[in-house]
């Protein structure tokens, strides 16, 4: 093998695992999160991107009248300015995980760029809650790492969570209906359900998001699903 063959094909192989190791690898946390979810029964709503000063306030009101917990995944930019509410989602015992600062592509900036943002997200809710160097379970955005934001994370032992339903509340208009979460796909088993609880502009939409949680609340009860957290989840599963 001369020079050249051998540093294309070493190349060749740290491209490969830079992006596909990671894509395989979540493929095995959906598997294994969707195993998890339809053995124990049980429904856990998850938020991104929040949290908002319309939706996330509603959603408490309804978590509560239903006694139900959920997860949600905060990013850092998001917070400034509503830091009260993320101290009342953990008073109320609702799972404060992370979802980075910036809401960035781990595949589309750099290594160094993408464990800054993880940082500085972890720093966020750190500062709202008034505590220090806590790591939180992480999600990345667009559910996507690379090889380097994939290896920071399992360095630091923090879960990685993916999801198993997508409500379709961020959709692109002519194809977004907002999909009831006691849709076929879950009817009767369980799932890891992705929401977004951000500022809405189109009013519609929120108000479909906060009728599709109350339908997925009241379809988990009439079925005997439990709506829990991530953690609970993961209690329930072992």
């Amino acid at each position: 093998m001369t020079a050249a063959v051998w540093i294309i094909s070493v190349s060749f192989l740290i491209v490969f695992a830079y992006f596909c190791v990671p894509a395989v690898y979540a493929r095995h946390l959906r598997y294994v999160l969707s195993r998890k979810a339809t053995g124990a029964g049980i429904i856990a709503l998850t938020f991104d991107d929040g949290p908002g000063d319309v939706l996330t306030p509603a959603l408490m009101r309804i978590l509560a009248e239903h006694n139900a917990k959920a997860t949600f995944f905060l990013l850092g930019r998001s917070i400034a300015g509503r830091e009260k509410i993320v101290r009342q989602l953990a008073e109320q015992g609702h799972q404060i995980c992370s979802h980075g600062y910036d809401h960035l592509n781990h595949m589309k900036v750099s290594p160094v760029r993408a464990i800054n943002d993880i940082k500085r997200g972890w720093q966020s809710i750190n500062d709202a809650l008034g505590v220090k160097h806590r790591c939180y379970p992480f999600r990345p955005p667009y559910g996507k790492l690379n090889l380097i934001s994939l290896l920071y994370l399992l360095f630091c032992k923090v879960p990685i969570i993916y999801w198993t339903f997508d409500s379709g509340d961020t959709w692109s208009a002519d194809k977004r209906t907002v999909r009831k979460i006691s849709d076929s796909a879950i009817a009767g088993k369980g799932a890891v359900v992705l929401i977004h609880d951000f500022n809405r502009e189109d009013e519609n939409t929120g108000k479909m998001v906060l009728e599709s949680v109350r339908s997925a609340l009241s379809y988990a009860k009439d079925k005997g699903l439990k709506a829990v957290t991530i953690s609970q989840l993961f209690e329930a599963g072992r």
